[in-house]
Formats: structure tokens, sequence, C-alpha cells
């Protein structure tokens, strides 16, 4: 006998207990409701219909919910008319909704017990809940192939991560006083600190400036045309966690896992990516730098997932993992957004990006680390004087600067103009801040490593304030 199926049996057993005393509760609070109609606002931040066992107590609930919406008095009467217009309350056969209201009143024997009440129905219907996934987990277990329980695994982890997001609910405002100490300690920290970020360095001196590095639960998007250098930038910044020993994760829609450690072996030894590549021109300094990129990366947390279409849930879930196995987890990668799938089908494709945009931003608060996303922009900029983009040029969709705490636009005029005098030199512009300026980084590019860094500080492109100025 398995775990799951021991611990099914046993439910099963119990089942029969908690499911009595669940419908007493479930009577007492739908009493309490009516005999105190203020109590209604407590238990609708708590349960909801389908937390009810019986048929008639979640029909009554939606009744008053009803009542409530519409702004009527909750008493017997107007209880018992609401109920009579419900058809699928009339199809219960034996049920006097008339004498079934009273009662509920009469056999109640006061509010003062109310919140206990409410918390037996919410851990009856957990335990149905969790009841309902284990049976489901241990049917999964019975049907997977041999060779298929690596997936089964991975499906069943989803599905209890599914229950516990069902089972979770806010606590609901918090006084200001809650909030003080949490505050006081991070100002604290970054006073005592000797850097004057708050969050994780992107690597990027000017950038870090602006954005007082990645700040925990934000969303960042790096946002460019095709070829611009997104992956190049965001790679840059991974390279920068690498080098500070914080762990990371970049989820590859677009590039395989091999790809992307050709690109950081090259951006973090300074060997080209091309010889890398054809191999026989590589020098003996060349082979040195890969053995030390290649140490670096070896003692490093960076984590590569090049599985493709991932949906917004199978990367939380996957995040979710790595955070638990990895507490310091400092940032979560994803190239790109339009590579993923939408968890609910749907032939709008602007529905679908405002959900993985939702979803992104989600798993930032959730995960409490940045997330760095990638996006494509539309075909906007081709047709603007200076190609430079706005935030309009968002692909698919405008939620994603709504959601979005930070919007950056990478741009290289030499994309457009090979023989560009500022050839090498790329802007960052920083279009959206939710906590702070907005303004542009200049940067510079190697294409030979697929790399951007910071310009010397004597270099004149940063004392030249008409660089790459839209006309």
């Amino acid at each position: 006998m398995t775990v799951f199926q021991k611990f099914f049996t046993l439910a099963q057993i119990k089942k029969g207990n908690f499911n009595e005393q669940s419908r007493e509760a479930e009577k007492a609070v739908l009493g309490s409701i009516i005999l105190e109609p203020t109590l209604w606002d407590s238990l609708s931040v708590e349960v909801d219909e389908n937390d009810f066992i019986a048929s008639e107590h979640k029909l009554i609930f939606r009744g008053i919910k009803k009542l409530i919406d519409l702004g009527s008095e909750i008493d017997t009467v107007t209880l018992i008319e609401s109920l009579s217009n419900d058809t699928e309350l009339s199809s219960l056969s034996d049920f006097d909704r008339v004498s079934y209201v009273k009662n509920l009143v009469s056999e109640t024997p006061g509010t003062a017990n109310f919140v206990n009440y409410t918390n037996i129905i919410k851990q009856s219907s957990s335990l149905r809940k969790l009841i309902s996934t284990a049976a489901d987990i241990s049917s999964l277990a019975k049907e997977a192939d041999t060779f298929e329980s690596e997936s089964a695994l991975s499906e069943a982890e989803d599905k209890l991560i599914k229950l516990r997001d069902s089972i979770q609910r806010s606590s609901g405002p918090m006084l200001a006083k809650e909030l003080i100490k949490p505050v006081y300690d991070k100002i604290d920290e970054t006073i005592r600190s000797d850097s004057d970020l708050v969050g994780i360095s992107s690597g990027f001196r000017d950038l870090d400036k602006y954005t007082m590095g990645l700040q925990p639960g934000d969303l960042f998007i790096i946002a460019g045309r095709p070829s611009m250098g997104k992956t190049a930038f965001a790679l840059s910044i991974a390279g920068q966690l690498v080098n500070d020993e914080i762990p990371s994760v970049l989820f590859s829609l677009e590039m395989s896992a091999r790809s992307i450690m050709y690109r950081m072996i090259s951006l973090l030894g300074k060997v080209e990516l091309k010889k890398l590549f054809e191999a026989k021109s590589l020098t003996e300094n060349d082979f040195n730098e890969i053995e030390n990129s290649l140490s670096l990366l070896s003692r490093s947390k960076f984590f590569i997932d090049d599985t493709s279409s991932l949906s917004p849930s199978e990367i939380l879930s996957r995040s979710r993992k790595l955070k638990r196995e990895n507490p310091d987890l400092g940032v979560i990668f994803i190239d790109y957004m339009q590579l993923m799938k939408a968890d609910t089908k749907n032939d709008n494709r602007v529905s679908e990006m405002s959900e993985i945009s939702r979803s992104l931003k989600a798993l930032a608060k959730e995960i409490d680390v940045p997330v760095v996303a990638l996006s494509q922009l539309n075909r906007a900029p081709e047709t603007r004087t200076g190609k430079r983009p706005v935030l309009a040029d968002l692909k698919d969709s405008g939620a994603i600067e709504q959601d979005a705490d930070v919007v950056t636009f990478v741009f290289r005029a030499e994309q457009y103009e090979k023989d560009h005098e500022n050839r090498g030199l790329a802007i960052i512009d920083i279009a959206k801040h939710r906590n702070g300026p907005t303004g542009s980084v200049k940067l510079n590019f190697s294409e030979r490593y697929t790399k951007f860094q910071d310009l010397a500080p004597d270099d004149p492109a940063l004392k030249n304030p008409d660089f790459l100025e839209e006309d």
C-alpha cells in the first residue's frame, strides 16, 4: 500500500466524522448571518460557496450573497422570498425552504462562536480537497507507465501546489503599525550596508543609480526589436550574478541550454563567441579563459531551463521548487514572454498576453525575487524617425506596461545603420519606473562577446547629451 493509499483510507474513515461536523457548523454560520447580517463581511473573505458540503447550504449562502449585493435587508422573510426564485434549490427533493430557514435561526445558539464555526467549515473544506487530490494522485500513479514516473511526479507536485493555492487566503488589510518593523529593519539594513543599493546589482553602474538595483517582488521588463541584444543584456546581468555568487535561473524558451552556456563562457571569459564555435582557432590564452569561466560556472548556482512553451503555472511550480532548495535565489529570467503559452486557452492573443503578464507579476510577488522578463516589440519603431521605442510599442498587450514595475528598452543605432558613427554604443531607455525616476543609460556592446558593459568614466559618449536623442 502506497503512502497516498494509506492516507486516502485513513481519510475515508474520518470523512463521515468531519463531514457531519461541517454540516452542523454550516447551519450555525448561516443562522448567525440571519441573526446578525453584519457578520457577512467576515464570512465572505474566509469562505465561498464551494466550501460548503451540503447542497442546500451552498444555495442558501448564494441567496444571502445575492441579497447583500442588492443592498437588501437580511431576515427570514427576505431570504425565503429570494430562495423561492432559485430553481436549483427547488429541484432538491423533500426540501422545505420555509421551515429550513426558520429552523436555522431557531437552532442557532447565538453568534458568540461564529469564528469557530467558520474555521470548521474552512478546515473541513481543505480536508475534502486534500482527499480528492490524494485520490487523483493515487490514480495518476497507478495509470502512469514506468518510463513516465518523472512526468507523473511533476504533475502530482503541480496538483498539490494548486491545492495549496486554492485553500490559502489573504489575511486581508493590515494595520500600518504591523508594517513598521519590517520597513524600519529594511531601512536600517540599507544604512548599515556599504552599498547604496537596496536590491541586487545589475552590474551596470548607471542603471543601478536609477533603479537602486533589482528589487524583490518587481517585474522588470527588457524589451526591444529583434537582434537589439535583449538576451545579451539579460545574460550580462546573469553574468554579474554568477560573479557575485547569487543564485539565479533562466527560463530560455528560445535558445537551447547549450547555446546559453556558449554565450556565458564568451561573456565571462571574453572569448570571441565565433571562436568558441569554430574551436580550432582558439589560442592558449583563450583556453585559459575558458577554463576560468567553466570553473566560475561550476561553482555557481546558475540554473538553465530550456523547456519550450512553458506556461506561467509551470514556471511558478519550477520556481517554487528552486526557491525551496535555494532560499537565497536572487533573480528569475524569462526569455521571452511572447513564447510562453497561457494557462487558459484563448483565441485572443491580447487576452493571453494579459494573463501571462499578470501571472509573472504574481510570480515575482509570491517568490519575492525580481523577475526579469524579455519582451518583443511591434514594428512601430521601424516607421518612426530615430527608431526609438516607446511604451505603446510593447507587443500584443498593454497589460505588460501596466503590470511591470520597470520597463527598459534596448536600442543600438548600428542595427539600422551599420556604419553608424557610434558603433558599439547602446542605450537603455528606462521608460517606466514605478518607484523611481526614468531616463537613459549609455552602455558599450561588444558584438564579439555578445556582452554589455559600462562605458569607461572618461568615454566621450557619457559627456555627449545629444547621443542618440530622438529627432
